[in-house]
């Protein structure tokens, strides 16, 4: 395949970086910037190549579209391109409802499109590094907090836990049977504070613990094995690995006795790059390939089934 023509719909704050990184990718030209101020569109092409246009009715032919859009946007966007035969990167959360969801993952289907879903947390290098060093997680606990953002409209849930939701299931490798979910609006007329368990298949639990009125931004891990203990900061991306030995003393009478220690580890994690920047290798990569992307639309379908659950339970 040749060099592949793409255009970023969306110039806001995941926009904007999203055509730093196509306009410095290999083999892929940033033909075009989209957004309804153009004005935006217009100062980020002057910094990094393509042309500012004001709506997606004015793309010529391209091979590849990122849509870094408001969530409520995503379907009407999304089917427009697919219908045309774009390959897709879609920003998390992939749709404002789980129908809407399934519309997308069903037109990519059908007109034999790329979709990837851009759940940037599994291009973490820390986190790749945990997921290659999992084996049998048994409670899954995940802390992202934030201070108050005023530029998102929806709630904390489907801002941020849907990136811990996705999480979970990857790392879990198995599927929640069982939900449950509390939530409290402190300062927006949304869920503010989510308090989310999932119990899955294979008999994992998750916990996972989301606000955005908190002072510090927090991204943290902590995943207990049979005989080990993870934790990881997604912030630093640095990783530690606990784990248990037992050695055996006998009293004078021939009484076994048992001392536990603890034997830490800090795996030195490689350096991998810009997470965002993986993601859309990842998504490149699978549209020249015809493969899968690293995160699929029936991923993205899942995550968005699961928050509008915990949605519904927080707000009941």
């Amino acid at each position: 395949m040749d060099m592949l023509r793409g255009a970023v719909i969306g110039s806001g704050n995941m926009g904007r970086h999203h055509v730093r990184i196509m306009s410095q990718c290999e083999d892929v030209e940033l033909a075009y910037v989209v957004d309804s101020n153009v004005t935006t569109a217009r100062e980020l092409c002057g910094q990094w190549g393509g042309e500012a246009l004001p709506s997606i009715n004015e793309l010529s032919p391209i091979d590849v579209a990122i849509i870094a859009v408001p969530t409520q946007l995503h379907e009407e966007i999304a089917l427009t391109l697919i219908d045309r035969g774009i390959n897709l990167l879609i920003e998390k959360p992939l749709a404002d409802s789980p129908e809407a969801a399934q519309r997308i993952v069903d037109a990519a289907q059908e007109a034999g499109v790329t979709l990837a879903i851009g759940h940037v947390e599994r291009f973490n290098p820390a986190i790749q590094e945990l997921k290659r060093r999992l084996k049998s997680p048994k409670m899954i606990s995940i802390e992202r907090l934030s201070p108050f953002p005023t530029r998102i409209k929806d709630s904390v849930i489907y801002d941020l836990t849907v990136h811990d939701v996705d999480l979970a299931c990857w790392l879990a490798e198995s599927e929640p049977v069982d939900v449950h979910a509390m939530g409290t609006k402190v300062l927006s007329d949304k869920v503010d504070i989510a308090s989310t368990q999932l119990r899955f298949a294979n008999g994992c639990i998750a916990t996972l613990q989301t606000s955005r009125i908190t002072q510090d931004k927090v991204r943290r891990i902590e995943i207990s094995e049979t005989e080990r203990f993870f934790n990881v900061d997604m912030l630093k991306q640095n990783i530690e690995i606990k784990r248990s030995a037992r050695v055996e003393n006998k009293t004078e009478e021939g009484r076994a006795t048992f001392t536990q220690e603890t034997i830490s580890e800090i795996p030195t994690i490689a350096a991998g790059g810009e997470p965002l920047r993986k993601e859309q290798e990842d998504f490149y990569r699978a549209v020249r390939s015809g493969g899968d992307p690293a995160v699929t639309g029936a991923d993205g379908l899942r995550a968005v089934k699961l928050v509008d659950q915990i949605e519904k339970l927080a707000t009941a």
